[in-house]
């Protein structure tokens, strides 16, 4: 039976362009961007062509691009670098965030900063007035996730940004669009962003690569220290093949994505619309709907169970975010948006070329797996 991979959030295959470039650049084109002979000047001009084809996805050109290991390097830079700035303490999130966003926010709130965490409620997206109310003049940063990786839940981004800084004009304002860079139609961030992370392996990229990108002047704070590379901002030997693999991943995601979000959604839809009922329910508005993101609960089943047997069937899916794999309780997002403690939770997550028969083959698959769980003959 072929497999059906429906977890795309928590990564993404990398397309074949992308193999290709890599390949070349561990081999023909191999070389280190801060040497100074001809090998080095060929890395750093694929370096600055990669980085532009990652300001193209983000949207305009009014962007520096750090390189880093991946979002969750990017998202803990950020953070640290906009908070605290001496007086001005407070740091205001969502509920929604990612473990790199909200972990570092409560790291800092151990040593003195303060903490505001904004939730979704039911409907899984975040109120730019509740931003604001909590905004004032110790507010340092704002981070925002863009599309909430557990929820799937599109953010007012550009609203909350606009309504924090008409409060507090010097606090910064952060955005998570790891992914929503392949979500979303576009990325067209208004200038009270200052910030934004994406992520390789979220947009058919490699594993283990990611940028942040803030605006262009601008300065941000290392984690560690160890070279001139990236002006020390992010020290350390360029990871050219992954750099470059992200780069070809962005061209390409950027071409593709007009039309793919647009066949995500439709597909996504009429997906969601055979397996949901009485006992499947959504989690979340389906207005803050992101295009390839489906969360729901189900009632009276263990997550852990019903995945495993819908892997069986050869249909791959998740309980939510893969950096929490191990956790025993959900993530409050979904408690607020509805879930119940005895029911069970999977995200469902596609890609541009998710076929409609491999979403309708799953959602009949999912019926199955699911009427077997109900029966007890789960692994059988």
């Amino acid at each position: 039976m072929t497999e059906i991979y429906l977890d795309n959030a928590a990564t993404t295959k990398p397309y074949v362009e992308v193999r290709d470039v890599m390949l070349r650049v561990m081999t023909d084109d191999f070389g280190n961007a801060s040497s100074l002979h001809r090998r080095g000047a060929q890395a750093e001009r694929a370096v600055a062509i990669a980085r532009q084809h990652i300001k193209t996805l983000v949207g305009t050109s009014d962007w520096d691009v750090l390189f880093t290991s991946g979002g969750t390097e990017a998202n803990n830079l950020a953070v640290h670098t906009y908070c605290p700035k001496g007086k001005r303490n407070a740091v205001i999130t969502s509920g929604m965030e990612h473990a790199s966003v909200i972990d570092t926010a409560r790291l800092l709130a151990g040593r003195g900063c303060t903490l505001h965490v904004i939730g979704g409620g039911a409907t899984g997206a975040v109120s730019p007035k509740a931003f604001a109310e909590k905004a004032g003049k110790d507010t340092a940063l704002v981070s925002v996730i863009h599309v909430a990786n557990e929820m799937g839940t599109v953010q007012p981004v550009n609203e909350i940004a606009r309504a924090v800084k008409r409060i507090a004009p010097r606090v910064k304002v952060h955005v998570d669009a790891v992914q929503a860079a392949v979500q979303l139609t576009r990325l067209d961030y208004c200038r009270e962003v200052d910030s934004v992370t994406i992520s390789g392996h979220k947009i058919h990229g490699p594993q283990g690569v990611g940028a942040l990108l803030f605006r262009t002047g601008g300065a941000i704070k290392p984690l560690f220290c160890g070279g001139d590379q990236q002006k020390g901002m992010r020290p350390g030997t360029l990871n050219l093949p992954a750099i470059v693999g992200m780069g070809e991943a962005a061209r390409i995601t950027a071409e593709k994505r007009q039309a793919g979000v647009l066949a995500m959604h439709q597909r996504m839809t009429e997906f969601a619309a055979r397996i949901c009922g009485d006992e499947v329910y959504p989690l979340g508005d389906a207005a803050h709907r992101a295009a390839g993101m489906l969360v729901v609960g189900v009632t009276n089943v263990k997550s852990e169970v019903l995945l495993h047997t819908l892997e069986k069937y050869n249909v791959l899916a998740s309980a939510g975010s893969a950096c929490h794999s191990t956790r025993t309780a959900p993530p409050r997002c979904l408690v607020e948006a509805g879930l119940k403690p005895e029911d069970g939770v999977v995200r469902f997550s596609i890609q541009y070329e998710t076929s409609e028969e491999e979403l309708s083959q799953a959602a009949s698959i999912f019926q199955s797996a699911l009427s077997e769980v109900r029966q007890g003959r789960a692994g059988i």
